[in-house]
Parts: structure tokens; sequence; C-alpha cells
């Protein structure tokens, strides 16, 4: 079975607990959160990022890197375009997201003075708002790993005081992304209470 550590709190992890959802596979999800799950981590990967993946010998981190070979590995659902264009382009967009809105997110979480982040997030949206409005899903019609990637960063914004009524295709989109059961089973119990 496999075995996925994870940070309950974490969009990196929660982008591969979508991935384990989508494919409905078997796995045991360990939240990483007290000395003897720290332990189990450092067992099996030293250098202890999450989310840390173990299936069967196989130990991988880094979201990406996972979200990938889990699409590789269980091919059914696919979530990677069909041509060879389209899955370079998915790629590029998770490299972007992860380069562009993961830091602005961070530093919005741990800013004392939320407004410079909410301005640098706000503009990140609006451009969004504008890309969406020409497609269903980021990388065209298909939702693939640009659209996991994007997904737990999107679910945070509402709980971090982030309006996006004034998106309409964002929070089009937004919908379809959290209507999936995929991505309601994906959630931990903090994710959940993030909008209770």
């Amino acid at each position: 079975m496999i075995k996925l550590y994870s940070d309950p709190a974490s969009p990196d992890s929660h982008r591969t607990r979508i991935v384990l959802a989508e494919k409905e596979l078997p796995s045991e999800i360990i939240d990483v959160e007290d000395d003897e799950s720290s332990k189990a981590l450092q067992d099996i990967n030293p250098v202890g990022k999450l989310p840390t993946l173990e299936d069967r010998s196989t130990v991988l981190f880094e979201a990406s890197v996972v979200n990938e070979y889990l699409d590789e590995r269980y091919p059914h659902p696919p979530l990677k375009p069909g041509s060879p264009a389209e899955r370079a382009q998915m790629r590029l967009a998770v490299m972007r997201i992860e380069q562009e809105l993961f830091p602005i997110y961070d530093e919005l979480e741990k800013a004392s003075d939320k407004a410079a982040g909410r301005k640098k997030i706000g503009d990140y949206l609006e451009a969004l708002d504008t890309y969406m409005a020409r497609q269903e899903y980021f990388v065209g019609e298909c939702y693939t790993l640009a659209d996991v990637s994007l997904a737990p960063i999107l679910w945070r914004l509402s709980p971090m005081g982030i309006d996006t009524a004034r998106w309409p295709h964002l929070e089009a989109y937004m919908d379809r992304l959290f209507e999936r059961p995929a991505f309601e089973r994906s959630l931990s119990e903090h994710e959940q209470m993030m909008h209770d």
C-alpha cells in the first residue's frame, strides 16, 4: 500500500492528496505532526521534506515529482494532457505556479502586515481571471496536474480574507475544482475546518 507522509495544513501535501484521491489509490496518509511520525519520516527520508511518498521500495519527495510519478505509475485516470506539446505546457504551468504563486502565498501567510501580500496575490488572481475566461481548465479542456497545483492555494484564499467576487471567471473555475468528488476526499480535517 502507498504511504504518504503529509502536512495536513500544507498546500504542497494537499496537492498530492488530490492526486491520490483522483486516482482512487488505496493509501495510508500519515500526518506528520508529532515526534513519532517525524521519526518515521526521517527513517525513510532523511531530508524530511513533505510530502514524502513511499510506494513499495520507491521513496520520493517534492510534490511535483511525486505527482508526476503517481500519474505515470497509475495512469488512470490521466492527469496529463495527451499531446507532447500540451504536456510541456502543463509542466511549464506547474513550474510557474510553484515559482510565482506559492511564494506570494507563503509571504502572505507569514506577513504581519497583510496588505502588501493581498495586493500581490490580487494582481496574480486578476491575471488568472482573465486567462480563465478563455478555457475550462488551466491547460485547455482537461483537468491536469496544473489544476491540482492551483486548487490548494485557491481553497485557502477565503480563509485568508481574500474576496474573489470581483473575478467571475476565476470563481467559476474554483467551483469546477472544488466540486470534484476527489477534491472533497482530499481535504484534511484542518482544510475542511478552513471553510466551516
